[in-house]
């Protein structure tokens, strides 16, 4: 019910965003009084990070479709020393490439090439009977049911980055047994929803989705330098290529980029190019402007933990703020590419081959706009106060606290429950979450504390009935709610994890596993294509596994085996669940 109380309040919301085309806005919003030289020296000052050591950024801010400021920071390429410029085209993430080829599908609609109302085993009949009533929009909604292909096919390879074609991904989803959701009512993020779109645009127009794109939409709009940029290998006139920052401070060209149907769609563009792209958003008369009003009629949310922001599933995130409506368009990793204040008419927009916290550059640059102040959240910040625990007094917060909050950007229903380890080491209080390493706590005030190195409060809330931690992590504000539970620490003894072993079959994905037990005391998963990997006892019949998603990154992500007995106690099979994985099967042969 409150999902759709909320809907129906941002679909009023969007029909206001959607009509303030340029001559209404003229007529009902205020100048703002900053100057371009001012402006200009506020936007040096914000950027000073950004040097000729750093990957670069490139910034626009306009209002009422005159451009106010156009600044540029840093290098398009560290080698080479090339500064970056409002013309360095960069590829935008998986998910902030969804706005365009959602749009470019309304397009399509609009041309009588497809209809969203069309069932998606109009184009590809040999998917499984249970998706019959699952359309165009259900895909583009997360409500497809599919499995999601990277977290399925990170079951049989080492990494994200291995080629899959479009006969493994259509073969994937054609032999799926059951859906990982309910079709058309539950909801996960998968990647094989915006994959199978993309296969559905070009056998409906019979066209390269990419090259359909920059026919259609990108030329008429003057977006010359923005693409579909299906191979990472191609050549773009002015690329910048993208960087990360390792923790010695040292850079690295990010190359970690899938060749899939789920991995296809990246975009590439430029500020300038964005600059048409917004003023399309901005004319309520556009074809872009009517495209989003569309979407926004069927429109779903991705689940959040912050009430003041709603996302689509399509790249479009409305936030309320600081006495403001702010339209963002962005994916779910807030590279926040462009942003609007329909109130003022104020479009800012921020392109960059590094990883800026783009989300509060955007929101830094708006209150600067707008001279206003940033109006602190309860319990945004946790002030410090002098006190101080013994260590006896810490031991009261040691123990396993499980994750009452079942809900993610990735699911609605989280199919195993996160534990955070709280435990007391040299007289002090330190955490360790599922597969991460132990971080100590800072005292901050009572009954809180804060990650050492990390912007992360851990809030407790004594009860009568059990203790109840509160999880605050910024700057995405987001808050977890942990309860303290009697849950041990789980050691099986050699017989029964001898009992565990043997060889298990995936009927989904014709792959099997096998598993034995190494001599001490330690179960260890074989596989052809994977190195061996050790999994470790969580909770009863439960074992952690660490999923690499990338060979050239040490930050493995955390999935579930639960094994599962007959009446005689003997192992039947088991699953692997993953954020966006529910209970895959393996059976024991």
């Amino acid at each position: 019910m409150k999902y759709k109380l909320l809907l129906t309040h941002l679909l009023a919301a969007m029909s206001v965003i959607i009509s303030f085309g340029q001559e209404s806005v003229r007529n009902n919003s205020e100048n703002i009084s900053v100057q371009t030289p001012t402006l200009n020296k506020k936007l040096d000052s914000m950027f000073s990070s950004f040097d000729k050591s750093t990957p670069g950024v490139a910034v626009t801010v306009i209002q009422n479709g005159k451009v106010l400021a156009k600044r540029s920071y840093g290098l398009a390429s560290l080698e080479h020393k090339v500064p970056f410029k409002h013309n360095s085209v960069v590829r935008l993430g998986y998910s902030e490439g969804r706005e365009f080829m959602v749009i470019a599908a309304v397009l399509m609609e609009n041309a009588g090439i497809l209809k969203l109302s069309d069932k998606i085993r109009k184009y590809f009949p040999k998917l499984p009977s249970w998706a019959e009533d699952v359309d165009i929009l259900d895909i583009i909604n997360h409500r497809s049911g599919l499995a999601d292909e990277w977290d399925a096919f990170l079951l049989t390879q080492a990494s994200m980055g291995n080629r899959v074609d479009v006969s493994q991904f259509l073969q994937m989803l054609y032999n799926q047994p059951k859906p990982e959701v309910d079709p058309r009512k539950g909801y996960m993020y998968s990647n094989s929803d915006y994959g199978l779109l993309r296969l559905i645009m070009e056998k409906a127009s019979g066209e390269d989705l990419g090259a359909w794109m920059k026919k259609n939409m990108f030329d008429p709009l003057k977006m010359h330098s923005t693409v579909l940029h299906s191979n990472k290998e191609e050549m773009l006139l002015n690329r910048a290529f993208n960087y990360d920052r390792l923790g010695d401070g040292t850079y690295v060209v990010n190359m970690n980029e899938k060749t899939s149907p789920g991995g296809n769609y990246r975009i590439a563009t430029c500020a300038n190019d964005l600059e048409h792209w917004a003023a399309a958003h901005a004319d309520k008369n556009s074809a872009i402007a009517k495209a989003v009003q569309r979407l926004m009629t069927n429109a779903t949310l991705i689940p959040s933990f912050n009430k003041a922001y709603v996302h689509y599933t399509f790249g479009i995130k409305i936030k309320e703020e600081n006495d403001f409506t702010t339209i963002a368009h962005e994916g779910v990793n807030n590279y926040t590419y462009l942003s609007y204040i329909p109130s003022k008419n104020i479009a800012v927009i921020l392109v960059s081959n590094g990883e800026p916290d783009y989300e509060n550059y955007h929101k830094a640059i708006h209150l600067f706009l707008l001279n206003t102040t940033e109006k602190l959240l309860v319990n945004k910040k946790f002030l410090p106060s002098p006190v101080r625990y013994a260590p006896g007094e810490l031991k009261a917060f040691t123990g396993r606290y499980i994750d009452e909050d079942t809900v993610s950007f990735e699911s609605y229903t989280r199919q195993e429950k996160n534990i955070v380890h709280f435990i007391m080491e040299n007289d002090s209080l330190k955490v360790k979450e599922d597969g991460a390493p132990i971080i100590r706590l800072e005292y901050i005030s009572q009954n809180v504390f804060k990650a050492a190195g990390l912007d992360v409060y851990f809030e407790f809330h004594p009860t009568p009935n059990r203790l109840i931690l509160k999880t605050h992590v910024y700057p995405a504000l987001k808050v977890y709610t942990h309860h303290k539970a009697d849950i041990v620490f789980w050691k099986p003894s050699k017989d029964l994890l001898a009992s565990f072993t043997g060889k298990y079959y995936s009927k989904h994905l014709d792959y099997y596993w096998t598993i034995v037990e190494d001599g001490e005391g330690n179960l260890i998963i074989k596989r052809p294509t994977i190195a061996d990997t050790k999994i470790i006892p969580d909770r009863e019949n439960t074992f952690l596994i660490k999923i690499e998603e990338y060979a050239s990154r040490e930050s493995p992500t955390i999935g579930w085996i639960r094994f599962y007995t007959n009446s005689n106690g003997a192992v039947t099979h088991l699953t692997v669940s993953h954020p966006r994985l529910m209970h895959h099967r393996f059976d024991r042969l």
